[in-house]
C-alpha cells in the first residue's frame, strides 16, 4: 500500500473541520483495543505500516539423525518447551558407542606398562644428557682430563727443548759444539712439538666422540618423547572426539529425541526438512527457524516532511488493517537517522512496538500508525541508531 501525500494533506484539512463541528461535546479518552472514533483525532500524523520482526532463531542439527515426525506447521505459534520435531537418533547412539570404544582403547594403551617404561627411559636419558653435557662443557670427563694433563706436560717439554736449542744455537755459532750435536737437540724439539700436536688432536677427537654420544642420546630422547606423545595424543584425541559428539546433543533446543522451542513465544517461520529426511551430521543442517514473537514491531513509513514533528515520546496507537475498529497503544522503538525512497517519495521507517499483544499484529500484516504531533517543531528528538 503506497502512502499518498496528496490524499493525506487533504485529510489533514478536513479533520480540523470535523473536530470543530463536534467540539461542543467532550469526548472521553478511548482505551486500548476499542473501536476507533470515526471523527479521528485532530493533528495526528497517520502512516502506513507493515508488521515485521527483528529476531529469527535458526535451529540446526550437526549429528547423525533421521526426522521421525514434524509436530508443527509454518506459521504456528509455539511456547517455551513446545515439541517441534522428533528425531530418531539410532545412528547417533551408534557413533557415540564407537567413539567410546576408541577412547577406552586409547586410554588403556596409554596406561599400559610400555607407557610407564617410556617415561622411565626418558628420565634416564635426560639425566645422561645433563651429565655428559656438563662433562663436555667443563672438561671433567676423565679421558679429557688425562689428555689435558698430557698436553700440559708436552707443552712444558716443548718449551724446555726450545730453550735448549736456543742455547746450543749460540754454542754452535761460537764453534763450541759441532753441527751434528746441535742437530740432536733440534730433533728433540721436533719430537716434543709433535707430542703437543698429537695431544691436541687426541683432545679434539675425544670431545668430538663425547658430542656424538650426546647427539645419539638426544636422538633417543626425541624418539621416546615422540612415542609417548603419540600415545597420549591418541588417547586425548579419542576422548576429545567423544566429548564433542556428546556436546552436540546438550543444546537448549533438544530434549531427548525432541527438538523443542526455547523461546518464550515464537512463530514457526520455516521448516527445512520433511518427515523421513536423513541428517548426515557431517555439517550443521538447518531444520527449522522460529520468529521471536517478542521482537515483532510495526515499520511505519513516515513522510520526510512530518518526521520532525514526532519524537521518541510521541503518543502512538496502531489501527490494524484487519480490524479497523481496534486501536492498540504502542511506543516508538527507533527513529532511524536515514530516509529511503519509495515510489518517488522520501520516507523514514519508524519502528513502533505495541504495548500489548494482539492477534491483529502478525508478521506480514499491515496497519495504520497514528502519531501525536509535537506542539512545536524541534527537529528529530527520537532515539537515533
Amino acid at each position: 500500500m503506497r502512502f499518498d501525500k496528496r490524499k493525506y494533506l487533504a485529510a489533514l484539512t478536513i479533520v480540523p473541520l470535523l473536530f470543530f463541528s463536534g467540539c461542543q461535546k467532550n469526548q472521553p479518552a478511548v482505551p486500548a483495543n476499542t473501536p476507533v472514533e470515526s471523527s479521528g483525532q485532530s493533528g495526528d500524523i497517520v502512516a502506513w505500516g507493515e508488521v515485521k520482526y527483528s529476531d529469527v532463531y535458526q535451529i540446526s542439527i550437526d549429528f547423525p539423525a533421521r526426522v521421525e515426525n514434524i509436530a508443527v506447521k509454518q506459521g504456528d505459534s509455539v511456547k517455551l518447551g513446545s515439541t517441534l520435531i522428533t528425531l530418531s537418533t539410532d545412528d547417533y547412539q551408534k557413533t557415540v558407542q564407537k567413539l567410546q570404544t576408541q577412547a577406552d582403547s586409547a586410554k588403556a594403551s596409554a596406561n599400559h606398562v610400555d607407557h610407564a617404561a617410556l617415561k622411565a627411559d626418558i628420565a634416564v636419558l635426560k639425566n645422561q644428557i645433563a651429565y655428559k653435557t656438563k662433562e663436555l662443557s667443563n672438561g671433567r670427563k676423565p679421558e679429557l682430563q688425562l689428555l689435558q694433563n698430557t698436553l700440559s706436560l708436552a707443552q712444558k717439554e716443548e718449551k724446555q727443548a726450545q730453550d735448549d736449542l736456543n742455547k746450543y744455537q749460540k754454542l754452535l755459532s761460537e764453534g763450541m759444539i759441532s753441527e751434528s750435536d746441535y742437530n740432536k737437540y733440534s730433533d728433540v724439539l721436533d719430537q716434543k712439538t709433535k707430542a703437543v700436536k698429537d695431544a691436541k688432536n687426541n683432545i679434539t677427537k675425544t670431545r668430538r666422540a663425547l658430542q656424538e654420544e650426546l647427539d645419539n642420546l638426544n636422538t633417543q630422547l626425541k624418539s621416546k618423547e615422540v612415542q609417548l606423545s603419540q600415545q597420549e595424543n591418541s588417547a586425548n584425541a579419542a576422548q576429545l572426539d567423544l566429548d564433542l559428539m556428546n556436546a552436540k546433543t546438550k543444546k537448549p533446543y533438544l530434549s531427548g529425541n525432541n527438538i523443542i522451542s526455547n523461546l518464550n513465544s515464537g512463530i514457526v517461520e520455516e521448516i527445512s526438512v520433511v518427515r523421513g529426511a536423513i541428517i548426515n551430521g557431517q555439517t550443521a543442517q538447518k531444520v527449522i527457524s522460529l520468529i521471536d514473537a517478542d521482537s515483532i514491531y510495526v515499520s511505519a513509513e513516515v513522510p520526510e516532511e512530518f518526521i520532525g514533528q514526532i519524537s521518541a515520546d510521541s503518543k502512538v496507537y496502531i489501527v490494524p488493517a484487519s480490524n479497523k475498529d481496534m486501536k492498540i497503544p504502542g511506543h516508538i522503538l527507533q527513529i532511524p537517522n536515514q530516509a529511503v525512497e519509495k515510489d518517488g517519495d522520501r520516507i523514514i521507517k519508524v519502528q513502533v512496538k505495541a504495548d500489548e499483544k494482539s492477534d491483529f499484529i502478525k508478521p506480514g500484516l499491515t496497519s495504520d500508525v497514528h502519531f501525536s504531533r509535537e506542539s512545536s517543531v524541534k527537529g528529530m528528538k527520537g532515539k537515533i541508531n
